[in-house]
């Protein structure tokens, strides 16, 4: 099933609906994180080692073409020091980035992509790409362009909050 197809099917559930629960943003971002996995899925199948998960992606495509320190990628992704030291590890194994002692900070260390894993961030970024234009062909480049401010938006609103509490 194409993406299109799933959100046309998914728009017609919603409309079936009829509790008050079909607007509700959980249900909204869930909907849209489990259809964007079972697209990224599909769409590496061919292209990446088998080992790699959906769940590594955020952090592999947050190293970028000139790497990154450990810490950075912390603070860019939100997730804990052993949640990137578990990945950046696995990611290792998989041939696919590796590691280096920063030069200007004794107790971080920057990650940077192996070869191939420079082909596989180009190929994950090109698909990435051609999402946003068929995004854009099906809701139209304002939409498209709200939507990502928006939740932009609301991101930062919780980082907010959190470190206010």
């Amino acid at each position: 099933m194409t993406i299109r197809n799933y959100i046309k099917k998914t728009y017609f559930y919603k409309m079936e609906q009829q509790d008050g629960t079909e607007d509700l943003i959980f249900r909204l971002v869930y909907l849209m994180k489990r259809v964007m996995d079972r697209w990224t899925e599909s769409k590496l199948a061919g292209i990446t080692p088998e080992s790699l998960n959906v769940v590594h992606l955020p952090y592999f495509m947050s190293i970028g073409d000139h790497g990154i320190s450990n810490h950075a990628l912390i603070r860019k992704i939100k997730v804990t020091k052993q949640g990137v030291s578990k990945t950046v590890k696995e990611l290792e194994n998989l041939g696919l980035v590796y590691t280096e002692k920063s030069e200007t900070d004794a107790r971080s260390i920057m990650i940077f992509l192996s070869p191939q894993g420079k082909l596989l961030f180009d190929s994950i970024r090109q698909n990435g790409l051609e999402l946003h234009t068929e995004y854009k062909k099906f809701v139209g480049t304002k939409n498209f362009d709200t939507t990502l401010s928006t939740l932009t938006k609301m991101i930062d609103f919780h980082e907010r909050l959190e470190n206010e509490a």
